[in-house]
C-alpha cells in the first residue's frame, strides 16, 4: 500500500530533500576519500620510485619441441592426435617449468646470487615454439648473466630429459628382445616332414623380433639427435632501462589507485564503521541469517516468544539437535550470547529427545537452567554408519553429566579446564552421542580466545555464529565466518541476539551470554519444576529460561548414578 501525504504537507519534497542530503553526504565522503587516497598513495609511490634501485632487463630466446614421434612410438614412429594441440600443451608445460622456483634456485647457484635477487619470467612468442626468458637485475651485466644462465640450464636440462627417456626405452626394448629370443629358442625344432604345431607362435615371435629390432635402431638414431629438441636461438641481450618512465608511472599509478580506493572505500567504511545494528548488517557475509532473532530476556517478555523463535530457527537446521543431530554454537568474542543461544536450542531439542548440552562454563549454564542435579555417569561410544544407524563401541567412555532440574530430558556435560572436547570421547563426542540416541548442543568458548570452537564445529553437523546487536562488530563476525570456512566447518547461519537495553536497580540482569548477576536467583526445586503453574516465570523474575511443562519432558537413557 502506498502511503498518502497529509494535506498541507509536501511529502515528496521532504523525501527528495532527505535523498539529496544523503546523496550529497555520500558524494562528499567519496570525494574526500579520493583526494586523501590520491595524496597518500601518490606520496608513497613517489618515495618508492625515489628510493627504488634502477632495474635492467635482459632477454634470451630459446626454442623447444616435444619429444619426437620416434621416441613417443618407437615401433611405428607415428603419434596419433592433433599435433597442434599437443604442441601447445607441451609449450605451456615448459613455461610452468621455466617460471618455477627450481630454475630460479639453479640460476642463483650458477651466478652466485641470492635466490631472492633472481627474477625470471618466461613467455611464449605468439603460437610458435620460441620462448623468451627475461631476467631483471640491478645492472645490465647481472641481468644478462642470469638470463643466459637460465637459457643454458633449461636447454641442457631439456636435452638431458630426452636422453634419459631414450635410455629407459632402450633398456626396455633390449629386455624385450632378450625375452623374445629366449621364447623362440625354447620352441621345439620344427619337423622336416609333417605339420609344425608351433608354426603360428614361431611366426608371431619372429615378427615381434623384427619390430623390436627396428625400434632399437629408431631409438639409437633418436639418441644421436637429442640436441635438436631444444636450443638457444638468441643470446641474452640487455634491454633499455627506462628508469624515468618507470618512476613517473609508479607515482601516477599509485595516485590513481589511491584515488579509486579512497573514493570507493570511504563511503563503505563509513557505513560499516561501528557495531551490528540489525540482521541486515550481516546478511552480506556469505552465510544466511537465522530468523527470527532471539527476543530480549527482560521484564514483560513471555516465554512463548522465545520458544517460537527457537522453534523457527531449529527448522532451518535440518541436521540440528531437534532432529537428533548436533549443533555447535560459536561466538566471535565474549558477551554475545552463545550460552543463552545454546541453552535455548538444547531445551527445545530436549522436548523431543534426550539432549546433551556441552559447556565450558558450568556456572553460567547452571544459572540459565535454574539448577542441576548431582553428577551421574553417561556411557558414550560408537559411531554412525552410512545408513544412519548407531554402531556401539565395545569399550564406551564414561563422561560425568548433570541432569537439569527443570528439564529432565536435558543433561549438561562440562569440558574441564585445560581439556578439550576431542579428549572426552576418542571416537568423537558428537558421533558417539548420536549413536547412543542423544542430540548434542555445544556451547563453545569465544573464537578469539581458543581453538576449541573449531574442534566443536568440526565434530557437529551444524554450526551457527552468534552475534548481539549493539556489542558485536561486523568485522569480528566476518572474521569468525571466514575462520570456520577455512577450517572446513561451513556455518549454517548467523544468529542475531538482542541485548537488553536497560537493567533493574539492585540486580544486574542476565544478558544473553553473560549470565552474571549480583544476586543468586532462587533455585528451582524439583517439586516446583514439575508444576508449570507454580514455577516462577524466569523471563520476568530471574533472567533464566522458562521451565518446560511436565508433558513436554523426556527421560535420560544410558545414565547411571
Amino acid at each position: 500500500m502506498t502511503s498518502q501525504a497529509a494535506p498541507g504537507v509536501d511529502a515528496s519534497s521532504a523525501d527528495d530533500s532527505a535523498r539529496r542530503a544523503g546523496s550529497s553526504g555520500r558524494r562528499r565522503r567519496a570525494l574526500v576519500g579520493a583526494l586523501v587516497g590520491a595524496v597518500v598513495f601518490g606520496a608513497v609511490g613517489g618515495v618508492l620510485a625515489a628510493t627504488a634501485d634502477p632495474e635492467v632487463s635482459a632477454s634470451a630466446l630459446v626454442q623447444s619441441y616435444p619429444d619426437p614421434a620416434s621416441v613417443e612410438n618407437p615401433t611405428t614412429g607415428v603419434v596419433d592426435g592433433d599435433q597442434a594441440a599437443r604442441n601447445a600443451t607441451y609449450v605451456e608445460t615448459e613455461l610452468v617449468s621455466l617460471n618455477s622456483a627450481d630454475l630460479a634456485e639453479q640460476v642463483a647457484a650458477a651466478v652466485g646470487e641470492p635466490v631472492s635477487d633472481v627474477q625470471l619470467e618466461a613467455v611464449r612468442v605468439g603460437d610458435s615454439n620460441v620462448i623468451t626468458i627475461t631476467a631483471t637485475a640491478g645492472t645490465a651485466a647481472e641481468a644478462s648473466a642470469e638470463a643466459q644462465s637460465a637459457a643454458d640450464l633449461y636447454v641442457a636440462g631439456r636435452q638431458q630429459r630426452l636422453a634419459d627417456r631414450i635410455t629407459g626405452l632402450q633398456t626396455t626394448v633390449e629386455s624385450q628382445i632378450t625375452a623374445n629370443q629366449q621364447a623362440l629358442d625354447a620352441l621345439p625344432v620344427p619337423p622336416t616332414d609333417g605339420v609344425d604345431v608351433n608354426e603360428q607362435q614361431r611366426a608371431a615371435l619372429a615378427q615381434q623380433n623384427v619390430e623390436l629390432l627396428g625400434a632399437r635402431d629408431t631409438l639409437q638414431r633418436a639418441a644421436a639427435d637429442t640436441g635438436q629438441v631444444a636450443g638457444i636461438i638468441q643470446q641474452a641481450t640487455a634491454q633499455p632501462t627506462g628508469a624515468l618512465s618507470t618512476a613517473v608511472l609508479t607515482v601516477v599509478g599509485t595516485a590513481l589507485v589511491g584515488a579509486l580506493l579512497g573514493g570507493v572505500l570511504a563511503p563503505v567504511a563509513s557505513s560499516l564503521r561501528g557495531r551490528v545494528r540489525d540482521a541486515q548488517d550481516v546478511t552480506g557475509l556469505g552465510v544466511p541469517v537465522l530468523t527470527p532473532g532471539l527476543p530480549v530476556v527482560a521484564r514483560g517478555r513471555r516465554a512463548g516468544d522465545l520458544r517460537r523463535a527457537v522453534q523457527l530457527q531449529g527448522l532451518q537446521l535440518p541436521d540440528g539437535p531437534v532432529n537428533g543431530g548436533s549443533l555447535a554454537v560459536v561466538g566471535p568474542g565474549p558477551g554475545v550470547g552463545t550460552t543463552f543461544t545454546a541453552v535455548a536450542h538444547a531445551r527445545h531439542a530436549a522436548v523431543r529427545r534426550p539432549t546433551l548440552l556441552v559447556t565450558y562454563d558450568l556456572d553460567e549454564a547452571t544459572e540459565l537452567l535454574g539448577g542441576l542435579h548431582e553428577p551421574s555417569v553417561l556411557l558414550l561410544g560408537g559411531r554412525i554408519d552410512t545408513s544412519g544407524h548407531g554402531i556401539p563401541d565395545d569399550r564406551p567412555s564414561e563422561v560425568p553429566v548433570r541432569r537439569t532440574r527443570s528439564v529432565p530430558g536435558l543433561a549438561v556435560l562440562e569440558v574441564p579446564a585445560g581439556s578439550s572436547i576431542a579428549d572426552l570421547v576418542p571416537s568423537g563426542l558428537a558421533d558417539a552421542a548420536s549413536a547412543a540416541g542423544w542430540a548434542v548442543v555445544v556451547d563453545a568458548p569465544p573464537l578469539d580466545r581458543s581453538d576449541e570452537p573449531l574442534r566443536a564445529a568440526l565434530q557437529c553437523r551444524e554450526t551457527v555464529v552468534v552475534t548481539t546487536v549493539g556489542s558485536s562488530r561486523i568485522a569480528d563476525v566476518d572474521r569468525a565466518v571466514q575462520i570456520l570456512h577455512g577450517a572446513g566447518a561451513t556455518p549454517a547461519g548467523i544468529v542475531v541476539n538482542h541485548a537488553p537495553r536497560g537493567r533493574r536497580t539492585g540486580r544486574r540482569s542476565a544478558a544473553p551470554g553473560t549470565g552474571a548477576t549480583t544476586e543468586q536467583p532462587p533455585a528451582v526445586e524439583p517439586g516446583a519444576a514439575l508444576d508449570p503453574v507454580t514455577a516462577p516465570d524466569p523471563v520476568e523474575d530471574t533472567g533464566r529460561l522458562p521451565v518446560l511443562p511436565a508433558e513436554d519432558r523426556t527421560s535420560l537413557p544410558g545414565t547411571r548414578a
